[in-house]
């Protein structure tokens, strides 16, 4: 007896209810990501440039009188530059913290100079965001000092997916944060490649913001007190901005959101154009008035896959989430009402696939996914709302393979028997 085209309509409406409920969860959630991840990479999308002035520094920035690691000098340079260019906020993302033994001999008699001069630009900086690493003790019996950090009260949800650290590996001196704000640049080891931006720790049971949050507060001039926390949900800092979060308190990254950039040596080149009053070779306005950003991009320092396809820094990946945020160029996934349109499409495209032949079945039920990539994009680049891809693949796999273990003739039912 011959399946009915309503069995197999039937059929195609369980499964797509089963693949709604599974994409949420590993692994058909990572297939989810990684097409959006696709969506983003591969749309031509037009706007403004987020205000934001990243200063890279380079391989070509680290030759000759700036090898790395620098020396409190070489951030003291940047921070005299970059204010002849009255940024609002100041961030820099490698922590400024050194071992005297690793720095050239010059540099090691003049440490505690170079030093007071570097504390004496950040007195002046108007708001400044310093890098600071979170990690553990060597020793968990061992109990690290408490140490006085920002801490975000106005939390709800579960915060057990959120990342845990018991001590603060790295940050600058006393001295140099009581004139800055920090801000914690750990990036997730375990997600690859990365697309999504802390933008929440624990420290010690305390809800701490990450780097990119710090920074988006400085922007905004708000306090912890101003910020909103829903975990799994989403970031409210101040009145009017709303970052989207996920239950590791972990934001999506729009990577082709754009902005300034500015090579480190081209800035020191520009600075001292403007004080013997020769055109400078980056406008004033290229930083006037924005963030700037200092973060290293060098090939030493790229130790994270990015979806953009090569390896990066974790400085790229703060950069891209800042722009993000400040472009509000969000991505989100589209509702669930599209979930069911998708299901109601299939069910009809089964009906209409198993009067097919066997091949022209499969070959239609994959151009109908080639086309649904493309309606992908093209919602993609005008909307910013990624598409579901487990439940219609799954939904054209198994349309497909129904009808090529069908019987040749055509699927309709029987006509009943006079």
């Amino acid at each position: 007896m011959h399946r009915s085209s309503a069995q197999l309509m039937l059929l195609v409406a369980l499964i797509g209810l089963v693949l709604m409920r599974e994409s949420r969860d590993q692994p058909l959630a990572g297939l989810e990501q990684n097409f959006t991840s696709w969506l983003a990479a591969n749309t031509a999308r037009t706007g403004n440039a987020a205000p934001l002035a990243v200063v890279e520094i380079r391989d070509s920035s680290l030759e000759s009188q700036h090898a790395w690691p620098w020396s409190p000098l070489d951030f003291s340079l940047f921070l005299e530059d970059v204010l002849q260019f009255k940024p609002r906020v100041v961030a820099i993302e490698p922590v400024l913290a050194w071992n005297a033994q690793q720095l050239p001999a010059d540099a090691k008699v003049k440490l505690p100079q170079f030093e007071k001069i570097l504390h004496d630009r950040l007195l002046i900086a108007p708001k400044i965001v310093l890098g600071a690493q979170l990690g553990f003790s060597e020793d968990p019996d061992v109990i690290q000092p408490l140490q006085a950090v920002p801490v975000l009260r106005k939390v709800s949800g579960s915060v057990n997916a959120v990342p845990e650290f018991t001590m603060i590996e790295q940050q600058p001196k006393e001295e140099l944060r009581l004139a800055s704000a920090p801000g914690f640049t750990n990036v997730a080891a375990a997600q690859t490649p990365v697309r999504t931006a802390p933008m929440l720790f624990r420290y010690r049971g305390q809800v701490v913001p990450s780097f990119v949050l710090q920074a988006l507060m400085l922007w905004l001039s708000v306090t912890p007190e101003d910020v909103n926390v829903e975990i799994g949900k989403q970031i409210t800092v101040g009145e009017g901005c709303v970052v989207p979060i996920d239950a590791t308190g972990a934001m999506l990254v729009d990577f082709k959101s754009p902005y300034t950039h500015v090579a480190f040596e081209d800035l020191l080149l520009a600075a001292t154009q403007m004080q013997t009053k020769t055109a400078p070779l980056v406008e004033p306005t290229a930083i006037a008035g924005k963030l700037a950003l200092l973060v290293r991009v060098d090939s030493a320092a790229r130790s994270v896959d990015l979806t953009i396809g090569r390896k990066g820094t974790p400085g790229e990946l703060f950069a891209a989430a800042m722009a993000t945020i400040q472009n509000h160029a969000f991505i989100r996934r589209i509702g669930l009402w599209f979930d069911v349109l998708i299901i109601v499409v299939m069910m009809l495209l089964s009906w209409a696939l198993c009067r097919q032949p066997r091949r022209r079945a499969a070959a239609i039920a994959v151009i109908a996914v080639v086309i649904y990539a493309m309606i992908g994009l093209t919602i993609f680049a005008s909307y910013q709302l990624a598409l579901p891809l487990a439940l219609p693949v799954g939904l054209a796999a198994f349309i497909a393979l129904f009808r090529a273990i069908s019987p040749k003739e055509t699927l309709v039912k029987t006509p009943a028997a006079g």
